[in-house]
């Protein structure tokens, strides 16, 4: 991973601080039944560096999202763990009145820096919070048409890791007929999983 110290400017409260960002993001195209970019055993992964906090007012968002400045900066973000910067930036999401599908997202990947850090009552409860906004996503159409099949499938698999295999085995029921032919597939995998009481993350196959 090439990382750089990049200049950004808060657009909340205007204040210019250095944020550790990746310079680029290789795409494998392996995927845990996440979605998850897969990357081997390579912990934490790279994630924690996609977002980045004001030290000044507090605000998380997106690295991409903090408008890149020239100037010299002498401040430097807050050194705190990325799934707490995840959970933040969704937190201010809702209070600005952000879409239910970014406000799972943010919640999505503060699960799985949380799991980096085997901070599991906390990883469980983010993917509470995001199985949630991803649900309320498909009700006011913040979902993205093209992630659709993306996050229906991402619901029924989200219930199962956080143990309610009823209401994945139930809710795959009624969607994997329209799902897309690759998810129908691992949505069966995976109702086998929860007939068996199981959480564990699997490739993407």
């Amino acid at each position: 991973m090439y990382l750089a110290d990049i200049g950004v400017k808060c657009p909340n409260c205007g204040i210019k601080f250095n944020s550790k960002q990746l310079l680029e993001v290789v795409d494998t195209g392996l995927r845990n039944s996440e979605l998850r970019q897969h990357v081997g055993d390579v912990k934490p992964q790279y994630e924690q560096y996609l977002i980045a906090t004001c030290p000044s007012c507090g605000k998380s968002l997106w690295g991409s999202e903090f408008l890149a400045t020239s100037e010299i900066c002498v401040l430097n973000q807050p050194n705190k763990p990325p799934h707490l910067q995840y959970r933040n930036a969704a937190i201010w999401a809702e209070r600005d009145g952000g879409n239910f599908f970014s406000v799972a997202m943010y919640y999505l990947y503060a699960a799985w820096c949380a799991d980096d850090v085997n901070a599991i009552p906390q990883s469980r409860e983010y993917r509470r919070l995001a199985l949630d906004a991803f649900r309320k996503s498909l009700i006011d159409v913040s979902c993205p048409a093209e992630s659709r099949s993306d996050v229906e499938y991402l619901i029924g698999e989200l219930f199962r890791r956080t143990g309610d295999f009823a209401r994945c085995r139930e809710y795959y029921q009624q969607v994997i007929a329209r799902l897309p032919a690759k998810y129908s597939t691992m949505a069966r995998r995976l109702m086998k999983l929860a007939e068996m009481g199981s959480t564990e993350l699997l490739d993407f196959e």
